[in-house]
């Protein structure tokens, strides 16, 4: 791939999270917003004004034959990506996707093999991984603070509905629709995150899950897939981990986003690492800590506003195209999480152990029934 002088990107899809895709572009020197594209065409031409756009779409095929636009960032629901992520790609553009990346394997595997046809890059923003706790305590595991990194422990608390960021109810509602979603708004699409953190910070392979996910049905089309408790092995020597959902929706949570608290304990041989905040800020700690040898180290100056890891992620994202190469996460290492998501949605649905090779490539993330109120 021939490396470009200039991002020119556009952006397809202008609704809630695009609040924290745009500034990294708008901030980075050799990048700029030329156009956006919306169905409703007064969210483009608010953001339009907004991010000071040249263009302006309501049909993403119009944008995608804009000669200015070299790449676009895709945050739409999920059941549009793979369309649209070929598409882009049949057009030429490089292609920045939103997680999860797409319904199956199989569906990403075809966006896959369209940007080998294209020559164009194809990469699956997870911003978790390009938070900076995130980034510090992957860094502190990989230089030996801890020995061995032996387990993940992740805990999400959701809280009160009407806490921290004001999501349209359309937004809303594509994702408590298993069919728009892929799966729930919890284990599928936040999920997604958790799943990746598994996967960052010890080096064997997940090999199997066990899940129990309780759904709250709210209408036909409505679900809210918690409490959750998941579990893993990763494959060779015994290395476990777990996530825990806390459908704690009647708690007050600190967040200038979404209501949630997401915190995260990496144990090892010699030492432990805490990563106390992410979206929400329960309490008034360091963001890092790590212990070893009878003493406890914090960190207080690392960046933890959660809107940092997508500016870093974005700017991942347009320094691998200004350069040349691939920037995280790529198809492979996308389709190992999306893989294990799918997994931890046939456990809960068959209440057994899933070894990861069993997920066939149009294996899709449905819910359980049998334990719905």
């Amino acid at each position: 791939m021939i490396p470009v002088d200039r991002v020119r990107v556009g952006i397809i899809g202008c609704g809630r999270i695009a609040d924290l895709h745009a500034p990294g572009y708008r901030d980075h020197p050799r990048a700029e917003i030329v156009a956006v594209c919306d169905r409703d065409e007064a969210v483009a031409r608010r953001r339009q004004a907004q991010w000071q756009a040249q263009n302006v779409y309501t049909d993403y095929t119009r944008l995608l034959a804009d000669a200015d636009v070299n790449a676009v960032d895709i945050l739409l629901p999920h059941h549009l990506h793979r369309e649209v992520a070929i598409a882009a790609l049949q057009a030429g553009k490089h292609v920045s996707l939103q997680k999860p990346p797409t319904l199956t394997l199989s569906e990403l595997d075809d966006i896959h093999t369209a940007a080998i046809a294209a020559d164009r890059r194809l990469r699956v923003l997870e911003n978790f991984m390009h938070y900076p706790p995130h980034v510090k305590a992957r860094e502190l595991v990989h230089a030996g603070a801890i020995g061995e990194p032996l387990s993940v422990r992740i805990k999400t608390a959701a809280g009160r509905f009407d806490d921290g960021w004001r999501v349209p109810v359309s937004a809303q509602a594509w994702r408590m629709n298993p069919v728009t979603c892929g799966g729930g708004p919890v284990c599928f699409d936040h999920g997604y995150h958790c799943y990746n953190m598994a996967r960052y910070f010890i080096a064997e392979p997940v090999e199997r899950v066990h899940a129990w996910i309780h759904v709250n049905r709210f209408g036909a089309n409505e679900v809210y897939d918690g409490p959750a408790l998941v579990s893993w092995k990763y494959a060779g020597v015994p290395k476990f981990g777990s996530w825990e959902v806390i459908a704690s929706i009647g708690m007050r949570v600190r967040s200038q986003y979404y209501a949630s608290d997401d915190r995260l304990e990496v144990h090892g041989t010699e030492g432990i690492i805490w990563v106390n905040r992410c979206s929400g800020q329960l309490l008034d700690e360091p963001a890092l800590v790590l212990y070893r040898d009878g003493e406890t180290r914090a960190w207080h100056d690392i960046p933890t506003d959660w809107a940092e890891s997508f500016r870093l992620g974005v700017h991942d994202f347009i320094d691998a195209l200004l350069e040349g190469h691939q920037p995280a996460l790529d198809a492979e290492e996308a389709a190992a999480t999306l893989r294990m998501a799918i997994a931890v949605h046939v456990s809960a649905c068959d209440g057994r152990e899933v070894r990861l090779d069993e997920i066939g490539p149009d294996t899709r993330a449905q819910l359980p029934s049998a334990l719905t109120s």
